[in-house]
């Protein structure tokens, strides 16, 4: 899956970058302007001789000389063509490789220096170097970025400049690949993390087969031959045609169930968290600012981890859905499994924004009760609003625990816990605690409340998303609440 998002390769042909570059062709180097500026030194004696004088107009014209000689003897820009490729999809907080490929079609040795202007979506600063290039053989630079911004982004061009044989005069030029890349939510289930999720699949499929039901359902399981006293509708006549004798259609209860991921974009979850890397190559909070490594939003966090249900869900035979709300509905992909579903979902995360109003949780509710009309499970990730009365959430939670499971993940912040924790010592220190123990306690009564209702509620920090939230889902499929 990982092949088919790195961004195609992308080439094009230097040509001059414009201005005095695109008559001139050439600028002096620094070497070429210090061997000039030595000549003066010899004017120094002009004052006690005119034949000084001539020796420094000499120097400088043989040194004006070797210049334009150097730079005729350079190769035109056309000669020259860069190719940028990808070695790794761009992923969001994952370090990613780019190389640049070189390739003239002279007969010498060039020195070239490149400068990509890479969006500062990947890059802060172009990433630049010199490297050496043979002819007809193409020279490398490769380098290392880290995304930090999901989303579509147009690449700026490829600035390259190179010297003469005799380092007097160098050439500048511009490559401009038409490129676009996607950077894509973080996808951060490590090989551990995956195998203990495999075996917790496989020991809820075995648990499933022992306590399948059949003759219940409507789903097929087997053929089996007629009895007496079963109905003509479960008949095969297909299978009796061929076989000589009734033959009838044995049924189980259904086991691919249609799992919801709904993920809040509204205000809150443009909320940044810092966050530093484990030695799995995980993100998770940061502790303190020697750890700090980037920032991601919740909404950031929340894809990625839409992204580690969805595969988990398709990998136990269930179907995933997709619904991202703010005030209105942002993507919406009915539930369906296999390598295209992960694509089209993963698609749809990279390109969801943060809204700066409140997200509409009961237009979100009402829209997934238009969908889904038969029970099934709904993710839901979000954050609860601290305010006075009940927020819009829970109320949209509970309507929707009528007809369907729902398991709604609670982002917290351990920093207001802390706070709760923590004993005062100055009159702002007890402001503080109390603040936030009647924010602790307000958000305990509430999801109390809901789970007295019939909704599943699990509290987690951005951090610990994604592995808190498969837990709960295999729990969920291990006790057979669907």
């Amino acid at each position: 899956m990982m092949r088919t998002l790195i961004p195609a390769p992308a080439s094009a042909q230097a040509q001059p970058a414009g201005g005095l570059q695109r008559i001139l062709g050439t600028t002096l180097t620094a070497r070429c302007l210090w061997l000039l500026a030595a000549g003066l030194v010899g004017a120094i004696p002009g004052f006690f001789g005119l034949h000084w004088v001539a020796l420094v107009a000499a120097w400088d014209g043989l040194i004006l000389a070797l210049a334009v000689g150097d730079g005729a003897a350079m190769p035109r820009p056309a000669a020259l063509r860069v190719t940028r490729t990808f070695i790794d999809s761009p992923v969001l907080g994952r370090e990613t490789r780019v190389e640049v490929d070189v390739l003239h079609v002279t007969s010498r040795l060039l020195r070239v220096h490149i400068a990509d202007d890479l969006h500062p979506a990947l890059a802060q600063f172009p990433p630049s170097g010199w490297l050496t290039a043979f002819p007809r053989d193409p020279a490398r630079l490769a380098c290392t970025v880290l995304p930090n911004r999901r989303g579509d982004y147009a690449l700026g061009g490829i600035w390259v400049r190179w010297r003469g044989a005799v380092g007097l005069v160098e050439r500048r030029a511009v490559c401009r690949p038409i490129q676009r890349v996607r950077v894509y939510p973080p996808m951060e289930r490590t090989a551990d993390d995956q195998a203990m999720y495999l075996l917790r699949i496989r020991q809820i499929e075995m648990q499933r087969r022992r306590l399948r039901l059949t003759g219940t359902g409507r789903e097929f399981d087997h053929l089996r031959d007629y009895r007496r006293g079963d109905e003509l509708r479960t008949i095969s006549w297909p299978a009796t045609a061929r076989r000589s004798k009734i033959v009838t259609r044995e049924f189980t209860t259904e086991r691919s169930q249609q799992v919801w991921i709904v993920l809040d974009a509204g205000r809150l979850s443009a909320t940044v968290c810092e966050l530093r890397r484990t030695g799995s190559g995980t993100f998770r909070d940061a502790a303190g600012d020697e750890d700090f490594l980037l920032s991601l939003t919740q909404l950031d966090q929340a894809c990625g981890a839409g992204i580690a249900l969805a595969q988990t869900v398709m990998q136990t035979g269930d179907k995933a859905g997709l619904l991202v709300y703010g005030r209105g509905i942002q993507q919406q992909l009915a539930p369906g499994s296999g390598a295209g579903q992960l694509r089209t979902m993963i698609d749809a995360l990279s390109g969801v924004r943060s809204e700066a109003s409140e997200a509409d949780h009961l237009r979100a509710a009402a829209r997934l009760g238009q969908l889904q009309r038969r029970r099934g499970l709904v993710l839901w990730i979000t954050e609860m609003a601290d305010s006075a009365r009940r927020p819009e959430v829970a109320d949209a939670a509970v309507d929707l625990a009528r007809r369907h499971l729902v398991l709604l993940v609670v982002l917290g912040h351990p920093e207001i816990a802390a706070a709760a924790a923590r004993e005062p010592r100055t009159t702002l220190e007890m402001y503080e605690s109390a603040a936030a123990q009647e924010l602790t306690e307000r958000r305990r009564l509430t999801l109390g409340a809901l789970r007295a209702r019939g909704v599943l509620v699990l509290e987690t920090t951005p951090g610990d998303l994604s592995s808190d939230a498969i837990n709960e889902y295999l729990e969920v499929k291990a006790r057979g609440m669907l």
